[in-house]
């Protein structure tokens, strides 16, 4: 996964790995353990996405919801709709391929250079410009300006790892896994 991802990962040397291979078949019943837990990670992550929550409690409001309503990281849901896991051999990754994913998790500041701009306005019979700003397509008179530069401070929510809750049902998936053999 390229955009930002959390691995669950169990060695040979880890004392849950070497517990549960005590017992008989985990080899080949361990892609399904890890589907499984992959699967209900990434799920409460989702639940926990829908109403503007993360690891570390509620999300402060963004600037666009408080502009145009909505919520927080959902504008088109590409980021919540993108978080998936992958089997691995010892474990499970739960992740995004978004790129802007890491920025929103881990926070940070954007950096925006200076750029020109165009500025389009409506110029009147008599040949004055108004001041009002209008669309390229009702236009007849462009202006282009050198833009400041700016950032933009993104606060971190972090969104991708497991919560005290998220670990009980990982071990209750585990204990059920082993249990129904």
């Amino acid at each position: 996964m390229a955009g930002v991802g959390i691995t669950i990962q169990a060695d040979g040397e880890s004392l849950i790995v070497q517990a549960l291979e005590r017992f008989s078949g985990l080899d080949q019943t361990k892609h399904q353990l890890f589907e499984a837990i992959g699967y209900t990670v990434s799920n409460n992550i989702r639940r926990r996405w829908m109403v503007g929550e993360g690891l570390e409690g509620k999300w402060r409001i963004s600037g666009r919801v408080a502009r145009q309503g909505g919520t927080t990281l959902r504008d088109t849901s590409r980021l919540m709709n993108s978080i998936t896991h992958n089997v691995l051999p010892n474990g499970v990754e739960i992740g995004t391929d978004v790129e802007y994913a890491a920025i929103h998790h881990f926070g940070g500041e954007i950096h925006h250079e200076a750029r020109m701009r165009r500025t389009y306005f409506r110029q009147g019979r008599d040949g004055t410009v108004g001041n009002r700003f209008v669309r390229q397509s009702r236009s007849n008179f462009m202006q282009e300006t050198m833009g400041k530069p700016y950032k933009v401070n993104m606060p971190r929510r972090p969104f991708l790892g497991l919560t005290e809750s998220d670990e009980n049902e990982v071990m209750d998936i585990i204990v059920e896994h082993l249990t129904h053999e």
